[in-house]
């Protein structure tokens, strides 16, 4: 792995520079008017990376996919690289997957994989299991924490993805931390409760935590694992998702409809879910349309690892997606929203 990307210059020297330091998304660090020019009170000596339009999460400890060959016969090049995880102690020790070095030079190479095809990689912190940093640290710690998983990615973007109970000030005051030091690109990625109620109360409370500190932050809305009474699950999603921007509607009461989708994202589960809908290629396609109408900041799917067909049987398991499809056929489709 190139150690080089661990060349952070200090916090203090961060904020006298007015900007933050080089890392391999410098090259997508440009003022954009979408997204990356934007600047808070919180941030406002920091330039924040523009948002990746189509970046599919990853299992990056679990070796069953090659990133190289994804990128070779998709195109796709951004990734989102799951899961950042406190030790298997429940230590403040930033770690994959809650048991593989941070540091490790397996998944180093595979990020190098994602650097050599010109791509971008988001550190994902959270899932549906194991011990969350944003539980086993304390909010310095967790600033700390953060700053060592995205310079060992050689990343300045941070998805929290979060689907435990959390102490919210915690969280928000981290957020708030590292936005100011680095310039830090911040998504929030949270579970749907169902076609009409948007997100959980909890959702809702750390969002307002957030946005009392000033933060500027995407809003990524997991379209997985709810009950849609009646009607398609494409459809169901996409009313899910709308409901989600009514709640960053009642939160950032300043910003434009366009502007609240615009820090909106997408993020089904592909193929067969836990429970809920199935997400087929033609629901997909219905998602990514509607996203496309409404302008929808990015897009993501859980997993690169389950997107072939491996398994057709209906069974959810994480590396294939239970349905009849071609490899990398997902890929393809989400890959297209970035064109």
């Amino acid at each position: 792995m190139a150690f080089h990307r661990l060349a952070y210059v200090s916090t203090a020297a961060l904020l006298l520079l007015g900007g933050c330091s080089g890392d391999d998304d410098r090259s997508d660090t440009a003022a954009t008017p979408a997204a990356s020019a934007t600047t808070s009170a919180s941030a406002s000596a920091v330039t924040i990376p523009a948002t990746l339009k189509a970046a599919p999460y990853i299992d990056i400890v679990s070796g069953s996919v090659d990133i190289a060959d994804v990128a070779a016969k998709t195109g796709q090049k951004d990734f989102a690289l799951a899961f950042v995880l406190a030790d298997s102690a429940g230590t403040c020790t930033p770690t994959w997957g809650g048991k593989t070095a941070i540091t490790d030079s397996t998944v180093g190479a595979e990020i190098d994989k994602i650097d050599a095809a010109g791509g971008s990689s988001i550190v994902a912190t959270g899932g549906a299991t194991g011990t969350y940093l944003e539980s086993a640290c304390s909010e310095d710690q967790l600033v700390t924490a953060y700053e060592t998983a995205l310079d060992a990615a050689g990343s300045n973007r941070l998805d929290v993805d979060i689907e435990q109970s959390v102490t919210v000030e915690t969280v928000a005051g981290a957020l708030a931390a590292l936005q100011k030091a680095r310039g830090t690109a911040i998504t929030l990625t949270l579970p749907v409760a169902g076609t009409t109620q948007g997100l959980a109360d909890a959702g809702i409370e750390l969002l307002k935590a957030v946005e009392d500190t000033g933060v500027e932050v995407t809003v990524n809305a997991m379209t997985m694992n709810f009950d849609a009474a009646g009607g398609g699950w494409g459809r169901a999603m996409t009313l899910a998702a709308d409901a989600v921007k009514d709640d960053l509607d009642s939160i950032w009461t300043d910003k434009s409809d366009a502007e609240l989708y615009e820090m909106l994202g997408v993020t089904p589960m592909i193929g067969v879910n836990n429970s809920g809908g199935t997400t087929k290629t033609a629901d997909a396609k219905y998602l990514l349309d509607w996203a496309a109408g409404k302008g929808v900041g990015f897009v993501r799917f859980w997993s690169v690892n389950r997107d072939n067909g491996n398994c057709t049987d209906g069974s959810v398991a994480s590396n294939c997606s239970g349905i009849a499809q071609t490899t990398y056929q997902f890929t393809d489709q989400f890959q297209a929203y970035a064109d």
